[in-house]
């Protein structure tokens, strides 16, 4: 009994890098969690049966396979928040060219895992298909809506479903401006201390125009494909929304009060269809060592917390002095590039032949051509020698290409580029980056109205004003498109 009562103690109160982690796997994401096994394995199938059902409902068809998204779920929430540093959020989606990751953490007791999963899951699924670029306040709110969906045994789906407790809030006078959560565009900041007050706006507007009618007894729904098609061309929700739906942004808030109170206390109207014949796939579980578990952990933290994956690669470094992951870990959030340089080049004695040791070489090279110009010929070929050596090795390093791709630019062969800008552009078409330089490949070889294209999606959906900016001044060197001239 002393045994067992030590035993549970420390189960509580250990780090959590020493807690019994976990990965189940199935082929269409990874789920790496300290929960217990029989919640991972509910989790894994909840994740898939939202999958599959929530298919019908996303903008879009599957661009290309999508690589296998990593799921980081912590059993308890004060773990995430203690790792992360995030006071106000429960959860992140990293989009990623190799492996996207989704991390949360559920509430006291676990109540709403599955809601948690599910919102991070689609995002992901988001990116994976459609080349829409969405405004941040409907895609936190589609998230949201679909968090509600549940299928039951029969395949039934049911999504719409809400909390009364936020119906009520909806009806009565909000703290926020819903012209001002129209306004969000890009990016949440995820310190703001209305956050909570955006996202249930916004999952409440999301579900005004799924299930909203207008007067004449038409659904909002049906014009929703426009507006958002339109937003994405670059106008604001306002305009899109006063266009193609017919609604004032001014009159939005008195619109949905009125739905919001037509709908009964006890249940609220729900959207529902039928999958058939679903069939659950096979799950593989493996439990991690400590240096698993900390290298998965570091990798995580490392783009909010540099620091603190240090930590971790330095500690399995001590264990394992030429573990791969960690060497590459370090080398991509060292302070300067000597100190980078030391760990990559370790990790290439150790695995020359490993793609993400040449992808890694290759970015440095890619480094010190920006910092040392007057070397840049000879550092331009030895970055193309480790792109090619990693997709000689693997093919689907889609980071690989991009960069062949933004070597060739630097290099004036844009017909190059472009095969490999390419390749980026349909893991990611939505990504602003990948189109400006598509963009500037495209306009390099003449291909106008493509280069056109891609560039406007810079200038409309990057979040950085300086590469909006970019885009602006690229787009004002691409020739004007002729007038036609009658015979």
């Amino acid at each position: 009994m002393v045994a067992l009562a030590l035993a549970v103690h420390t189960s509580c109160f250990a780090a959590v890098e020493d807690r019994r982690w976990c990965r189940t796997t199935s082929e269409h994401f990874e789920i790496v969690t300290d929960l217990n096994e029989r919640q991972a394995t509910a989790l894994a199938l909840g994740l898939d049966r939202f999958r599959t059902a929530a298919y019908a409902l996303l903008p879009g068809r599957p661009l290309t396979p999508p690589a296998t998204p990593r799921v980081l779920v912590f059993r308890r929430a004060q773990d995430f928040a203690a790792l992360f540093k995030f006071p106000r959020i429960v959860g992140f989606t990293q989009p990623s060219l190799q492996q996207s990751l989704l991390a949360f953490g559920p509430d006291r007791g676990g109540r709403h895992l599955h809601t948690f999963a599910f919102h991070e899951y689609t995002h992901f699924l988001l990116r994976s298909r459609t080349m829409l670029n969405l405004p941040i306040w409907y895609e936190e709110g589609l998230a949201s809506y679909l968090a509600t969906l549940d299928m039951d045994s029969a395949g039934v789906v049911s999504v719409g479903r809400g909390p009364q407790a936020l119906l009520r809030f909806l009806v009565e006078q909000p703290n926020l401006p819903l012209e001002r959560v129209l306004g969000e565009r890009f990016r949440l900041d995820w310190r703001r201390h209305d956050l909570s007050d955006v996202y249930a706006l916004a999952w409440g507007i999301v579900r005004f125009l799924h299930h909203g009618q207008r007067p004449d007894g038409s659904r909002y729904a049906e014009g929703l494909g426009d507006m958002l098609a339109t937003i994405d061309a670059g106008a604001t929700t306002a305009d899109a929304m006063r266009t193609e739906l017919g609604i004032e942004p001014g009159d939005l808030h008195g619109l949905m009060r009125r739905f919001f109170a037509a709908q009964p206390d006890d249940a609220t109207t729900v959207f529902r269809f039928k999958i058939d014949a679903y069939q659950a796939p096979a799950f593989e579980r493996r439990c991690l060592n400590g240096v698993e578990t900390r290298a998965i952990l570091a990798d995580a933290v490392a783009p909010h917390r540099p620091s603190k994956a240090a930590t971790y690669y330095d500690e399995i470094l001590r264990r394992e002095p030429r573990h791969v992951g960690a060497l590459l870990g370090r080398s991509r959030i060292a302070e300067d590039l000597a100190s980078a340089w030391r760990d990559a080049e370790v990790a290439l004695a150790a695995a020359p032949d490993e793609a993400a040791v040449n992808v890694r070489l290759a970015q440095l090279h890619m480094a010190q051509c920006q910092a040392h110009t007057a070397h840049c010929e000879t550092d331009l070929a030895q970055a193309a020698t480790h792109y090619y050596r990693a997709l000689a090795t693997a093919g689907h390093r889609v980071d690989a290409a991009y960069g062949l791709g933004i070597l060739y630019l630097h290099s004036d062969r844009p017909a190059q580029a472009l095969e490999y800008l390419q390749a980026a552009h349909l893991r990611a078409p939505w990504s602003p980056r990948i189109n400006f330089y598509l963009g500037e490949a495209h306009r390099q070889t003449g291909a106008i109205e493509r280069a056109r294209q891609h560039l406007a999606k810079t200038a409309n959906w990057h979040p950085d004003a300086a590469w909006r900016q970019r885009a602006e001044r690229a787009l004002a060197t691409v020739p004007a498109k002729p007038t036609p001239t009658a015979n």
